[in-house]
């Protein structure tokens, strides 16, 4: 009876510790739900408590409300969350927010410079990653076909990105050049794609119908996206929320992150998530390789110390 009470009072013990720690809070609105998915999101809510070990609530916000209403809902949520986790859209609101309380950890995700608020860490994408993951995937698919990989929007690209991604293709024995083009650009001779790589704002290949196989980066519910889309990059909030919240060094002895600065760091260090939507991918050894490349991480980054961790733990 003694061995009984053990494991259940164990249990008890960890989902009170579970119920009374602080919450995190992820700023959300109905335009970016329905865009997402609803049931995506109650499911990474799911995935990210269990991760975290702590409560993981979306705040639901007007997508027209200004900074202080903003704000207002996030005060109205929680009275001492965790942290707070903001999409960069709102970054004067989190701005607000952190201003009033101080003392929590206030995230704004994405975004570039102009997003920065005083108070705040803004974190960006780890593009140089990203881009390798995404060129070793374009590989994978493409193997020896011989065939152009296509990247829209790629002629934007700094030529480190540009290698980056190339330095992926290499890694799969994808020897030919890519083909970078504008999001709008035409390109006609379907019949020698091999993959595309590409953004939302070229969809218009999508609506081709062809059955070309696409590594999309986007937000996207899968469910929504065309059967050609067999890779999507997502770097929303709710995909990165577990690594962000990981980010704060209080397990390094630092309680809270005191960001007033004036000056504050760009932590562009996380990698997005990689999904690969329902049997899309009907080769299995494709697909084995596919799922071992979205666990790599750059070349360029391998043996340095987490600049996250650096950046976060001078906000002292």
């Amino acid at each position: 009876m003694f061995l009984l009470i053990l494991p259940a009072a164990g249990a008890l013990a960890a989902i009170g510790l579970f119920c009374f720690r602080p919450p995190v809070l992820i700023v959300t609105d109905a335009a970016f739900a329905s865009l997402y998915g609803p049931a995506r999101i109650t499911a990474k809510r799911i995935e990210t408590s269990a991760a975290l070990l702590r409560r993981v609530q979306p705040v639901m916000v007007d997508d027209t409300a200004g900074p202080d209403m903003v704000a207002f809902a996030v005060e109205k949520a929680g009275g001492s969350p965790y942290c707070v986790l903001f999409p960069y859209r709102y970054n004067e609101g989190a701005g607000r927010y952190a201003e009033k309380f101080p003392q929590t950890p206030v995230f704004i995700v994405g975004g570039g410079q102009n997003a920065r608020v005083k108070g705040t860490v803004l974190v960006g994408t780890d593009i140089m990653t990203d881009l390798y993951r995404a060129g070793l995937c374009a590989g994978i698919i493409a193997r020896n076909s011989g065939r152009d990989v296509l990247f829209f929007q790629g002629e934007a690209l700094p030529e480190e990105q540009r290698e980056a991604f190339q330095e992926g293709l290499r890694e799969r024995g994808f020897e030919k050049k890519p083909k970078y083009l504008s999001a709008n650009q035409d390109y006609s001779d379907n019949e020698n794609i091999a993959c595309v790589v590409m953004n939302g704002q070229a969809a218009p290949f999508l609506d081709r119908n062809l059955e070309t196989p696409v590594i999309l980066f986007s937000w996207l519910d899968p469910e929504l996206t065309a059967a050609s889309v067999k890779v999507i990059f997502d770097d929303s909030p709710w995909a990165l929320a577990a690594r962000i919240v990981r980010m704060i060094p209080g397990r390094n002895g630092i309680d809270r992150i005191d960001s007033t600065e004036e000056t504050l760091p760009v932590a562009e260090v996380v990698p997005s998530d990689i999904l690969f939507p329902g049997r899309r991918v009907l080769d299995t050894n494709i697909l084995r390789d596919l799922k071992k490349a979205a666990h790599k991480s750059s070349i360029k980054n391998k043996g340095r110390i987490s600049l996250s961790m650096k950046l976060l733990s001078s906000l002292k």
